[in-house]
């Protein structure tokens, strides 16, 4: 992989070839018009037991989050006994003993387990602004309030057929080393091994094992084993709407390339209009050795969100 040239980073500002998935003038949608009404029955015919695992992350103090996107925060806003006297103060004295609290919270849209939208990622373009999805000009829709197109409003629930491809597992290793970037021939080497096919409207999993340094934060956010850039096109070759990781940026760190960051993030949110679900909590489906299951994730209607935390649900 060679670094960008300038004349290479101009001639992604021509909409005719910005995109290398196919995309539709002022779409939101992205990959994800690949399901469909027929697509979502199919997906929840795969469910036969009605077991769930849940593959969200208990969002907490102390969790890994990058630094980029800020300390997770929350805190008591009310407890039942300062409570009790905001309900007196503003509801009127009240005689049945009743009393509420709450936790006011604050976070980035990519804490803990979380989908990144088309407006997450952008390339910069030699007049200097960033082009975004469908290559949208984001100086024409960014402020300080998100932005105006793609959005994490835009984004809709998404019910699908999920698979899950244990590298690790194939690569008879308990974890993936950082800098470990998974290669095309891996995934189809796992899948093989698992007896599961990729199908056009999927979304993928893929075990890496890194999942097990939650508890670290530390070790987990120094560096990660993740997709390599080659991956890329096997994915748009098999028309795929969503990956799913067990790590926090879906690209290896340190990089494939020196200076080539997040690649993946480019060619996947840029270039192809597929969604990255990050931190994804994968060990329970690889002890059970589930492959194949229903999947529903439901993004927060964010006005112009970049992302959204997420609580996956795979069903079988």
């Amino acid at each position: 992989m060679t670094s960008m040239s300038s004349s290479t980073i101009s001639a992604r500002s021509e909409p005719s070839i910005w995109c290398k998935g196919p995309w539709l003038e002022g779409d939101s949608l992205g990959a994800l018009r690949a399901i469909s009404p027929e697509s979502i029955v199919s997906a929840l015919r795969l469910v036969q037991q009605g077991r769930i695992f849940d593959l969200g992350r208990v969002l907490e103090h102390g969790m890994p989050v990058p630094p980029f996107h800020g300390q997770y925060f929350a805190l008591m806003q009310y407890t039942l006994d300062n409570g009790e006297e905001w309900h007196h103060q503003n509801l009127g004295r009240m005689t049945n003993g009743y009393s509420a609290q709450n936790l006011r919270v604050g976070m980035s849209d990519h804490t803990g387990t979380h989908i990144d939208q088309l407006n997450h990622v952008g390339v910069k373009q030699a007049d200097g602004d960033f082009r975004l999805y469908g290559g949208r000009r984001n100086s024409s829709c960014v402020s300080s309030f998100g932005t105006t197109e793609l959005g994490a409003e835009f984004m809709p629930p998404i019910v699908a057929r999920g698979v899950l491809a244990d590298v690790a597992d194939f690569a008879s290793r308990r974890i993936l080393p950082e800098g470990y970037a998974i290669s095309p021939e891996e995934l189809d080497d796992a899948l093989r091994k698992e007896g599961v096919d990729v199908r056009p409207g999927d979304i993928v999993f893929v075990r890496t094992g890194w999942g097990l340094k939650w508890s670290e934060p530390n070790v987990q956010l120094a560096g990660e084993p993740g997709l390599g850039v080659r991956c890329a096109d096997w994915a748009r070759k098999r028309e795929i709407v969503a990956w799913g990781i067990d790590q926090f940026g879906t690209d290896p760190v340190p990089y494939e390339v020196e200076g080539l960051a997040l690649p993946m993030h480019i060619e996947m949110l840029v270039e192809s209009g597929i969604r990255l679900m990050e931190n994804v909590y994968l060990e329970e489906l690889a002890e059970e050795r589930v492959y194949e299951f229903c999947v529903i994730v439901s993004p927060l209607k964010i006005r112009g969100g970049t992302g959204s935390p997420v609580r996956p649900l795979a069903i079988v």
